[in-house]
C-alpha cells in the first residue's frame, strides 16, 4: 500500500489528553485523534534515554511495508555501523515487526489491521535538519480508500520518538519519518 504524500488527507488535529514530565526535559503526551484513535508520544536523547518504564508512567487515561530512502553510493547490504544506529538496532528493533535504517527517510506500516502499534524513529546526531514523524491510518469511504495523517511530530538530530497507537476499531498503520537529509542516517522500527 505505497503511496505518495499528495495521496495523504489530512484529519483534525489531536485533542491533548495530558502531559507527563519524567524530569531530565523528558516528558510523554496522551493524545485523542478525531476517528478515536489514541496515542502515546514519547522522546528522548538516542543512546543517553532510553523508553520511560511502566513505572514511570502511571497509565494513559481511558486509553508490513518497509522502506527507506537510499544515499547515493550507498550499498543497502552495508550494515550503519554507528554508535546511534547499533543502539537503536539494539534497542527498538528487536521484537519489532520491521525496522529499517537508511539515509533521510524511512517508511514502516502494518501487515495487517491491528488494535495497537508503535512507531519510533530517530534521527543521527550527524544530521543538520530535523525530520517530521508522521503517524498515517488507512480509512476508506464508500468505494474510496486512502491514507490519513493522524499525527506529525519533529525528530530532532541525534533524538528519537515514539508514537504508540491504539486503534480499538482496527485499522492499518503507517509510520513516516521525512526529511532528515541526504547526509543523515535514519532509523524507525514498528511494533505491533
Amino acid at each position: 500500500m505505497t503511496t505518495t504524500s499528495t495521496n495523504i488527507k489530512q484529519a483534525l488535529p489531536p485533542r491533548l489528553r495530558t502531559t507527563m514530565a519524567l524530569g531530565d526535559d523528558r516528558a510523554i503526551q496522551f493524545l485523542e485523534f478525531s476517528d478515536g484513535t489514541k496515542a502515546i508520544v514519547e522522546g528522548g536523547r538516542a543512546v543517553d534515554h532510553l523508553p520511560a518504564t511502566p513505572g514511570e508512567v502511571e497509565g494513559p487515561p481511558e486509553t508490513g511495508e518497509q522502506a527507506s530512502g537510499e544515499r547515493a553510493g550507498y550499498d543497502e547490504s552495508t550494515v550503519l555501523t554507528t554508535d546511534e544506529q547499533v543502539w537503536f538496532r539494539n534497542t527498538f528493533c528487536n521484537g519489532a515487526q520491521a525496522c529499517v535504517q537508511g539515509w533521510d527517510w524511512a517508511i514502516c506500516g502494518t501487515d495487517r489491521a491491528v488494535g495497537f502499534g508503535t512507531g519510533i524513529a530517530m534521527v543521527g546526531r550527524e544530521g543538520s535538519r530535523n525530520a517530521q514523524l508522521f503517524v498515517d491510518v488507512w480509512e476508506c469511504s464508500g468505494q474510496e480508500c486512502f491514507w490519513v495523517q493522524n499525527w506529525q511530530g519533529t525528530v530532532v538530530p541525534g533524538h528519537w520518538l515514539s508514537v504508540n497507537t491504539n486503534a480499538p476499531d482496527r485499522k492499518w498503520l503507517r509510520w513516516r519519518l521525512e526529511g532528515a537529509g541526504g547526509d543523515t542516517q535514519v532509523s524507525l522500527a514498528a511494533k505491533y
